[in-house]
Order: structure tokens, then sequence, then C-alpha cells
């Protein structure tokens, strides 16, 4: 019977080792208002992220993941968040992914249901293919990517078709704990471009976002105390004019408190959000 039980764990430890997946998520519970509903009191989104990886040889490397969420537990919405595949290697890396993105340019991590996103706009599905050239200059990172966008979130985009939506040239070049970025389309040279810059001071780690349309984001995330972080998220510009706080208290390694609040005074995109949310939520990650 042990020497069985031995058998068994050994190919469940080697079956382990040779998948080499990896699955994490968050739950969470939600005492929140929208800007349009009174305030509710139940579970929030339950987030699940299966990831894998493999070594091919030749120093090639694959790598796959796909992210779940559902909504206010039971019965509620279930949707697939994003997929993606990736080669990388010495010829630099290709990647394929479709996934949920948001229209704000920079985060500070405030979470709420009508978020800084819905205040320019809300949530699309994007279909993204992307090749990350080799480095030559340290770092100097240079990508060229064909994406594909549908306006409504809901709707995936199959697939990059060669009428895809843009082409896009991204610049990123590293140095300490600072970056800058610039990335610009190529099919349509100056409109939705956008230079980035951040830097992390160790006491407060700031992110700019300057766009072609006068649209300026800022955001500042600083740990507080050992167990206390807080951001804040500004918008200004004739884009949107709006704000978002967050103040998370960890009450371990993987269970914590935040209180989050928008407010958003005005956005001249169609379909925005505008007025004030809160959210108070505790979350459980693995």
């Amino acid at each position: 019977m042990k020497k069985t039980l031995i058998a068994l764990a050994a190919v469940a430890v080697s079956s382990a080792a040779m998948a080499q997946a990896t699955i994490s998520g968050t739950f969470n519970v939600d005492t929140q208002n929208t800007m349009s509903a009174n305030s509710t009191v139940g579970m929030g989104d339950a987030i699940v992220s299966v990831s894998a990886s493999e070594d091919l040889g030749n120093g090639i490397k694959a790598s796959a993941n796909t992210t779940f969420q559902t909504k206010a537990g039971r019965s509620g919405t279930v949707t697939n968040n994003g997929y993606s595949f990736a080669l990388t290697g010495g010829f630099g890396g290709l990647t394929l992914r479709n996934y949920l993105v948001g229209n704000a340019e920079v985060s500070a991590g405030v979470s709420a249901e009508d978020d800084m996103n819905d205040v320019v706009g809300g949530y699309f599905t994007r279909t993204r293919f992307e090749y990350a050239l080799p480095t030559i200059v340290p770092g100097l990172g240079v990508k060229v990517r064909w994406d594909q966008s549908a306006a409504n979130a809901t709707t995936a985009s199959g697939a990059v078709t060669p009428t895809t939506d843009d082409t896009k040239l991204d610049l990123t070049y590293t140095f300490g704990k600072g970056y800058i970025n610039y990335g610009a389309k190529l099919n349509d040279f100056g409109a939705g471009s956008g230079f980035y810059f951040g830097y992390d001071f160790d006491v407060v780690n700031v992110d700019v976002a300057l766009t072609d349309y006068d649209h300026t984001e800022v955001a500042i995330t600083a740990p507080l105390a050992s167990n206390l972080t807080a951001g804040l998220h500004i918008m200004s510009g004739e884009y949107a004019n709006a704000y978002g706080v967050r103040a998370t208290y960890a009450l371990s390694k993987r269970t914590a408190v935040s209180l989050n609040y928008v407010n958003a005074t005005d956005s001249s995109v169609t379909g925005a959000k505008v007025g004030t949310n809160y959210r108070v939520r505790v979350s459980h990650s693995f």
C-alpha cells in the first residue's frame, strides 16, 4: 500500500512539473454605489487566471495565459477577459492577444463599479499581434503592433485582419527606476499618439500620460505605512475632468480592505459616466 501511494505521489509531482501551469486570482466582497444607482452590498468580482509556459529548446520559450471573471457570485455573468500566446527567443518576441482594455492611459489602482475608465468611455475588446525586436541598445525596447478593436466590450475581435484598425510603433526606454515611452500610429501618423513617463521615487511612484488630443493623466501611488498604500488618479483637459482616490489596508499578505472613490465633473466622450462613485472592497488573493 505504501509503495502504491509513493508511486502515485511521484506521478503527481512529475505531471505537475511537466505542466508548469500556474493558477491565481482574487475573490472580492463589495459595498458600493454607482453613478446612477443606490448603494448595494454583495459579492464582488471573482477573477481566476491560468498561465503556462514551456521551454522549446534553442533558447525559445512558449507561454500562454487566460483570465475568467464572474460578477456578483452565483448565476452572475462569467466573462473571459483575455487570452494570449507568445513565442520568445533570440529573434525577439511574437505575441497574439485578445483582451479587455480601458480607455484610461495610466492607473493608480482605483477600483469602482464606474471607474476612471468609464469616465473616458468604458472598456472595449482588442486583438493585438505584436513583434518585439531583440534588444540592440540596453534599456531600449522597440515593438510593432497591429491592433483591431471592438467598441463593445462584450464583442470579441476574433482575428487581426489586413484591414486592421491600427498599426503602431512603441518605443520604451527604461533607466534605473524610471521609464519614457512613446507610441504612435504608423497608418495615421500623429493621430492617437501618446507620450508617457514615470519614476519610482521610493516614497512615491508617479506616472504621467500626455496625448495628442489635449488630455493629461497623472497617477500617483505611495506607501503610507508598511501595510497601508494610497493612490490618486487625475484626468484633465478637453477629453475629461475627473479624479479617483484609493486607500488600501493589508490585513495579511493576501487579504486587504480598500476604499475607492471616483468623481467625474465632465467628459466629452459618448457614453461616458459622470458623477460620483465609491466602493469599499474586501479582497483575498491566491
